[in-house]
């Protein structure tokens, strides 16, 4: 799914739907429709999806094939779960050691400066809401 276009290139903002085409026939049609939830992943996010579904859902078997640690695996499906609003349900509570995580993450490779700034950005969102 490389290349999916989720976000206007102008202003960021969220794209939607507005023509099917056949590419057997040629029909169009043309509307208004919501993306599907996966459909608002990016790249990376697509590719730790189809990566865990090869591991059948084993977060240690992504952590061993991913070389990185079981708490970025696990952050990295939480960012997913947000990104395709499935978030009810997970954790929404401050954990006071989490910063200090995705800082050695950052400094060890296993998370991006964009991936620690959107999970910091959760985090102080989370924070804010149980002060």
């Amino acid at each position: 799914m490389k290349g999916w276009l989720s976000r206007c290139p102008a202003c960021a903002g969220p794209l939607a739907i507005a023509e099917f085409v056949c590419e057997e026939c040629g029909t169009m049609v043309r509307g208004r429709f919501t993306p599907a939830p996966w459909m608002r992943l990016q790249p990376d996010q697509w590719e730790f999806v189809l990566r865990f579904l090869k591991a059948r859902g084993n977060l240690r078997e992504m952590e061993r094939e991913l070389g990185i640690s079981y708490p970025t695996v696990r952050s990295r499906l939480e960012q997913i779960l947000r990104a395709m609003g499935l978030e009810e349900g997970t954790e929404d509570v401050w954990e006071p050691e989490r910063p200090a995580e995705i800082l050695r993450a950052v400094e060890t490779g296993e998370l991006s400066v964009d991936e620690a700034v959107r999970e910091l950005e959760q985090l102080s969102k989370r924070r804010e809401t149980h002060a």
